[in-house]
């Protein structure tokens, strides 16, 4: 009887044992500390997994958020997702917002620390109270909260540049940097004057930071042949400090065009302004002309989306009948800023593929030409296209490079698209900063290449 009760007993301990095992919660026991919170863990610790390494415990996903944060380099981090550190001790001590100023990109990751977490939803901030209850190995866990949704006042706009050039006040135009030189384009006269494109010049670089231009249903027009009228632009910058033509020749590179000249063909005066020295960059014509080119017809062709598409007139006996397929990609308005890399050059470099003068491109360890001129190592496009009035952006950050494909694909393009946001950090320049925050935040976070119709 004893050596079956302690049978019995054996069994049931093992019973117990075995679904307690079963019911044990995956991730490990996490205290609540307000009441209705809900506890999680992530995934990434150790090993500084990206949400592409793992599928589900690596992300922080929750009702109500469409991007999640996850864990890099032992920081918490994510798209439209920014941090603010708290107090310590239970969430339910958390009361008060921080200040503006507070909320950063990421969060370290520390055992008992409270973050406030604050996701852009678009025109509402929704707002977590997040405390990391534990680090063990590559397991965070967390206990969270939302805490309150915020409508964003869609009027606000803090950094839309201010100052009485409307010309600046443009969608395309980048924020102004004071210690530069802005430079503005326009043609025709009275009703008819249109701001054709503006730039900024760094006169110490001798090299424009960025230009500006946008397509609509007129500048997209064909109407003229390239004018090619090399010429210095005597109203807006000191011939001191303006690129001569000498100082062009004899260097192995192109005028690489910034705003190009096949992207103002609507008017012979909006053409001959892109011939003004101050809008030319020296460029690798393997480059130039075949890698950048590309890219280049590929924005045009989104630019000509803005000239409306007149309707086909059927054939007689086709009455009723409804062409098959898509309907056209049109746009109202597509925005664009370019530029090269101004404070990143091209260092040490000797070409290997002669330029239109049949020399090799060099630049020394200054990134300089052998007349002087600075090389960007990168070339960039910030687009912005609009349709009823909803935005969608794109970002290029294309090296400059001798050996990018002669005949690219749209694939190849697509290699080098970025986030606006991801270009500002290699850039520097904030871009569409005169778009309402609210959709600034929206449009620059992500970009989606089925937003574009690809050549």
């Amino acid at each position: 009887m004893k050596n079956f009760a302690y049978l019995f007993i054996l069994l049931a301990g093992l019973f117990v044992s075995s679904c307690d095992s079963d019911d044990a919660l995956p991730y490990g026991y996490i205290e609540t500390t307000e009441t209705g919170s809900s506890t999680y863990v992530l995934k990434g610790y150790d090993n500084g997994a990206k949400p592409e390494d793992f599928k589900g415990y690596n992300y922080f996903e929750a009702d109500g958020f469409d991007k999640p944060f996850y864990i890099l380099n032992k920081e918490l981090v994510g798209e439209s997702w920014h941090f603010a550190k708290a107090a310590s001790g239970a969430l339910s001590g958390l009361t008060k917002l921080p200040a503006d100023e507070a909320w950063q990109a990421t969060a370290p990751i520390q055992a008992g620390v409270n973050y406030w977490a604050r996701f852009n939803a678009g025109k509402q901030y929704k707002y977590l109270k997040i405390r990391i209850a534990y680090i063990d190995g590559n397991n965070v866990g967390l206990e969270y909260i939302l805490s309150e949704v915020e409508e964003r006042d869609v009027t606000a706009n803090a950094n839309a540049n201010g100052g009485d050039k409307a010309s600046a006040k443009a969608l395309e135009v980048p924020a102004l940097n004071t210690a530069n030189i802005y430079a503005e384009y326009f043609v025709g006269q009275g009703d008819d004057r249109r701001q054709n494109f503006v730039l900024e010049y760094v006169a110490e670089k001798k090299h424009s930071a960025w230009v500006a231009f946008s397509f609509d249903a007129v500048t997209a027009e064909k109407n003229v042949d390239r004018k090619s009228v090399w010429n210095q632009d005597d109203l807006n910058i000191d011939n001191a400090v303006e690129v001569k033509e000498d100082m062009h020749k004899s260097d192995g590179y192109d005028k690489g065009h910034l705003v190009g000249s096949a992207d103002r063909l609507y008017a012979a005066d909006a053409n001959k302004q892109t011939f003004y020295y101050a809008n030319i960059s020296p460029m690798i014509s393997h480059f130039n002309q075949n890698f950048w080119a590309t890219l280049e017809e590929q924005v045009r062709a989104w630019g000509k989306a803005t000239i409306p598409v007149e309707p086909q007139t059927p054939e007689a006996g086709t009455e009723g009948t409804q062409t098959d397929g898509e309907e056209p990609f049109t746009l109202d308005k597509l925005y664009v800023a370019k530029g090269g890399t101004v404070n990143n050059l091209l260092t040490n470099f000797e070409g290997w593929k002669w330029g239109g003068d049949s020399l090799y491109p060099t630049a020394d360890a200054d990134g300089k030409t052998t007349k002087g001129l600075i090389v960007p190592a990168y070339y960039f496009m910030a687009i912005l296209s609009e349709k009823d009035g909803e935005y969608h952006a794109i970002g290029f950050y294309v090296p400059h490079s001798e050996n990018l494909p002669e005949n690219p694909k749209k694939a190849d393009l697509q290699k080098y698209a970025v986030s606006i946001d991801d270009l500002e950090r290699e850039t520097g320049i904030d871009f569409f900063c005169n778009l309402p925050d609210y959709i600034e935040d929206d449009v620059e976070r992500a970009y989606d290449k089925n937003d574009w119709e690809w050549n």
